[in-house]
């Protein structure tokens, strides 16, 4: 190539590039990129309304039965039979007899006391006819007031009291003739049996362990914050059972899950010093369903679905405690709760205003507030892990429902 035709080359890109320069510089290229807008976070928000509701409290025990006792002989002698109730397991009615000792010796000292109360009134009754023959011998003589050994006083107050002692002693006989047939004390149930026949038993040998069938106790424990829920039986007044508060009691039992009715009539009244629980006892009547009549205030809250099937010592259940009917609640998902006591409810532009309430009870899914908020609020349930004050959101109401208990108590 020629030198005059390079030359003039360059020259052309030079210019080339120099006007493309100028023109870039003078109209700069205009960015596609349109500046983000943020937008306020969507969140879920309720409608508060007050409520009225009645605030169960909820605890769990253990079955045991009202009464327990050891079963205890006050004779010694041989066993010679038991009754066929006499078994782990058995039931037995009050007054049946559930073990005989051997009653020989007792025959005997029973025989042998009679005698001696017939020997004492032939003594009586010979010493009152010397009587009667030495005050005729002493009005006869006309000696003047007889003393009282001459009228055989003291003789005859000594022969009453031999009587009264034979005839004690024969009380006695007879009642450890009647103790050699072992009686249950009440209707109930045995534990355990603990002797056998043909053993040699002694006074106060224990012969089983046996418990009352016609009620059952629960000590349920129970937060002194949720006494207040509950109308306790007062102590100082006579039990009316339509006063006590009732308890559903429910457990896994042949199978199903089983509900038993029962009421709380008392509470032990102390404080314990680990828990800081108070201990109240329910009780459930008929727990085997022995065919006992109801009481009355028990008829009108049995269904085929409350105690349809027996009620065994030793089952943990969980309990569900009636409690006070209280107003103006507002009930909130235990979601809307945050830092403690603090709730954040939406003012008119849609903006967040934290908020310090009063809370009346805590349960598993919701709190129960009693002061900060008012009816018709919107307070913010989900959408958010911590709120910030003033932030803007964009709302979704839900309905105002509350979660009540899938329990109900009659």
């Amino acid at each position: 190539m020629k030198p005059r035709h390079q030359i003039f080359i360059a020259t052309l890109i030079f210019l080339v590039g120099g006007l493309t320069s100028l023109i870039l510089i003078q109209f700069p290229p205009q960015s596609d990129k349109q500046e983000e807008t943020i937008a306020p976070p969507i969140v879920k928000v309720l409608q508060t309304g007050f409520q009225s509701k009645r605030l169960h409290v909820h605890s769990q025990g253990q079955v045991a039965a009202h009464t327990e006792i050891e079963l205890m002989t006050e004779v010694s002698g041989h066993v010679i039979d038991l009754s066929p109730a006499f078994v782990n397991g058995g039931f037995f009615r009050k007054g049946d007899v559930l073990v005989t000792i051997d009653p020989a010796d007792y025959d005997l000292r029973v025989s042998q006391a009679r005698a001696q109360v017939k020997e004492a009134r032939h003594l009586l009754a010979r010493e009152e006819a010397e009587a009667v023959q030495a005050r005729d011998e002493w009005e006869h003589l006309g000696q003047g007031d007889p003393s009282p050994l001459n009228q055989r006083i003291p003789q005859l107050a000594e022969m009453r009291a031999k009587l009264a002692a034979a005839e004690a002693a024969f009380r006695h006989a007879n009642r450890l003739r009647q103790r050699t047939q072992v009686r249950a004390p009440f209707d109930g149930r045995v534990r355990s049996r603990k002797t056998g026949i043909g053993q040699y038993v002694t006074g106060n040998t224990i012969l089983g362990i046996l418990y009352s069938s016609d009620r059952a106790e629960i000590r349920l424990p129970v937060n002194t914050r949720d006494l207040a829920f509950v109308d306790l039986p007062d102590a100082t007044d006579p039990v009316n059972p339509g006063k006590m508060p009732r308890v559903i009691l429910t457990a896994d039992y042949q199978g199903l899950k089983q509900t038993w009715l029962g009421r709380v009539v008392r509470s032990e009244g102390t404080v314990d010093r680990e828990t800081g629980m108070v201990m109240l006892v329910a009780e459930v009547y008929d727990p085997f369903k022995r065919a006992r009549p109801l009481p009355e205030s028990e008829k009108t809250v049995r269904s085929k679905q409350v105690n349809a099937v027996e009620l065994p010592i030793g089952l943990f259940v969980e309990a569900l405690i009636q409690g006070r009917r209280f107003n103006r609640l507002i009930i909130l998902p235990a979601s809307a709760l945050f830092n403690n006591n603090h709730v954040a409810v939406l003012d008119r532009d849609n903006r967040l205003r934290l908020r310090t309430v009063k809370i009346f009870k805590r349960e598993r899914k919701q709190v129960i507030i009693q002061a900060g908020l008012n009816a018709n609020e919107q307070v913010l349930i989900s959408g958010l892990l911590q709120p910030v004050e003033g932030m803007q959101v964009t709302p979704v109401i839900l309905n105002s429902t509350s979660k009540a208990e899938n329990f109900k108590i009659p």
